[in-house]
């Protein structure tokens, strides 16, 4: 999906009956009986608050209680943004990891892993590597993690985890092979949409969260540690061996 334009005849996601295209007609002709929903359960929480307390702390509840419903919906269709777009996630993830740029890491977009393909984000830090990766889920697709094993659903995506070891384990072997000192890569997937029953979840050797809490999550594991090589060392080797990606470049990170 990368390099596709939301607004292209091609994006399937805005095309006819596509799954992206009947959740949206769905969720405009719910919003009256979402709102008749709000307003009924406002005004019976203003009217106990009334009858328990006093009518200013009835009204400051009623409003709350709007306020947090109104919260909730808007995150809601953040989470299913990029899968109501049919987009691949990457644009989005990249804006978010700026952040650690301001904090001195090195982050990459597109870059080819021989044996692997095209990757959307790497992040280097001192003496280490995080690849993270998008997946994009429908809002009814519920994640699982049970005994290391992640499911999707009812599906066991073992599979895909494999993958993504393996591919932790080749750059890390390459890195480490290339500059002398070991380097640990490591695999982040960042969950566009679905219904992840936790909020960080692990699978294996990757970690699977919400895209906005990957900054924090890395930078913490990074607090107060000093690597065998520096960023820019790790850096430039990361750029030596791992050359970008110019196909569908444009479009999707720019």
């Amino acid at each position: 999906m990368f390099g596709n334009n939301i607004y292209q005849s091609d994006n399937s996601a805005l095309v006819g009956n596509s799954p992206q295209q009947v959740h949206e007609r769905l969720w405009m002709e719910g919003r009256e009986r979402r709102w008749k929903t709000r307003a009924r359960n406002a005004v019976i929480i203003t009217a106990l608050a009334w009858w328990l307390v006093n009518p200013v702390i009835a009204v400051v509840a009623g409003l709350a209680y709007i306020a947090t419903d109104l919260l909730v919906e808007a995150q809601k269709r953040l989470t299913t943004r990029v899968w109501r777009r049919g987009e691949s996630g990457a644009s989005h993830t990249a804006r978010i990891l700026k952040v650690l740029e301001l904090r001195g890491y090195s982050v990459l977009h597109r870059r080819v892993v021989p044996g692997y393909g095209p990757f959307p984000h790497l992040v280097v830090g001192d003496g280490r590597v995080w690849l993270v990766e998008n997946q994009v889920y429908s809002p009814e697709d519920t994640l699982l993690s049970v005994k290391g094993r992640l499911f999707v659903g009812k599906a066991s995506h073992a599979h895909v985890v494999a993958k993504l070891e393996k591919l932790a384990q080749s750059v890390s072997e390459a890195l480490s092979g290339d500059l002398g000192v070991p380097v640990k890569a490591s695999i982040i997937v960042a969950v566009h949409g679905g219904k992840p029953k936790d909020t960080r979840m692990t699978a294996g050797g990757v970690v699977l969260m919400r895209p906005w809490r990957i900054p924090s999550w890395i930078h913490r594991r990074s607090a107060g540690k000093s690597g065998a090589v520096s960023v820019q060392e790790l850096s430039s080797r990361v750029l030596h061996l791992y050359g970008p990606s110019l196909q569908g470049l444009r479009g999707e990170l720019d």
